[in-house]
């Protein structure tokens, strides 16, 4: 006798299935702006609008780790949607062959780049960097030089082959290598802090979201990467930008002399490292027009940045003595 396989669930009964394990029921659903990874939607319920996020990233012991994690950042009352706990006390629901998390829902819009939305980030980062890891938040950055190196040993077997994109990408890559090693300052960090993670009302930082990508690294890598996010105007870096996010930063974590001296480095590590997410997921083996389009942006970014490092660090300089002062 044949076994009958059960149909797969329509994303009606999807969400209605995960919602009941809250002890809520929905009313509506509607999809979100979706990333590159996850997908989002808004659901309306009977005690007011959650987010439900299928996780298609991450694996259920990532998740995990950004449950953690995000319980010690609600001890720092750091702006973020927290996720919430189902009935039973978990907070990862297995359901259509999907992790499937629900979150505060935080009615914020992607913000305008501007000194103020800098300034706010600035604050935001620096307050995380005061967050102290401990043995059970340790994770490695999956933006990192090794994962570099694997793709470059990827790219001749890659079914798309993008000849400018590979040339550049390894000789930055050996460019950055020795200048990452140098010992820095580390903590927790969120590794991924651009507009289109972060919820603001008008210039005001509502939440920074996304943590799946958060992890113990070098602080100076959440500058740098977060500085890619919000210092940067028609692909180029804009020190008036810089100088507001850095003045709130160090308020709350001054930077060493070594840091500052590296700074034009992570700066081009985070787009780097940026672009280097993209091709591993997935341009290699998929065709993506807009993200390749991306890619070819963070290349002339980081071209960009790498020749004008002279510039940016005697400004830094500037700022570092301004900060000092003051």
């Amino acid at each position: 006798m044949s076994e009958t396989k059960s149909k797969p669930l329509s994303m009606d009964d999807l969400v209605q299935e995960v919602l009941r394990t809250y002890g809520r029921e929905a009313l509506s659903f509607t999809e979100l702006a979706s990333g590159y990874a996850n997908i989002n939607y808004k659901v309306e319920t009977t005690t007011g609008p959650v987010l439900l996020r299928l996780c298609r990233q991450q694996p259920e012991p990532l998740l995990r780790y950004e449950v953690l994690l995000m319980k010690r950042l609600r001890q720092l009352s750091f702006p973020t949607a927290y996720p919430i706990a189902r009935l039973d006390g978990d907070y990862i629901t297995r359901a259509g062959g999907e992790n499937l998390m629900l979150y505060d829902f935080i009615p914020g819009q992607e913000p305008e780049v501007n000194a103020s939305t800098a300034g706010e980030i600035g604050q935001a980062v620096g307050i995380l960097s005061t967050l102290q890891p401990e043995p059970v938040l340790q994770k490695t950055n999956a933006v990192h030089i090794n994962n570099c190196h694997q793709l470059i040993a990827e790219f001749s077997q890659a079914a798309n082959r993008y000849p400018d994109i590979f040339s550049y990408f390894k000789e930055q890559t050996a460019y950055l290598e020795p200048l990452l090693e140098k010992p820095l300052p580390t903590g927790i960090i969120h590794g991924d802090v651009f507009p289109n993670n972060t919820l603001f009302e008008g210039n005001r930082l509502l939440a920074i979201i996304d943590f799946e990508e958060a992890c113990t690294d070098h602080l100076l890598m959440d500058v740098g990467m977060s500085m890619n996010g919000f210092c940067f105007v028609n692909n180029q870096l804009d020190m008036v930008l810089a100088e507001h996010f850095l003045a709130a930063y160090t308020r709350h974590r001054p930077l060493q002399e070594e840091e500052w001296a590296l700074l034009p480095v992570y700066l081009q590590w985070g787009a780097h490292g940026m672009l280097s997410w993209h091709l591993r997921n997935n341009l290699l083996y998929h065709e993506k027009p807009q993200q390749l389009a991306r890619v070819r942006e963070l290349m002339e970014r980081t071209i960009t940045l790498r020749k004008s490092e002279e510039i940016i660090l005697n400004n830094l300089a500037t700022l570092a003595r301004h900060q000092a002062w003051n």
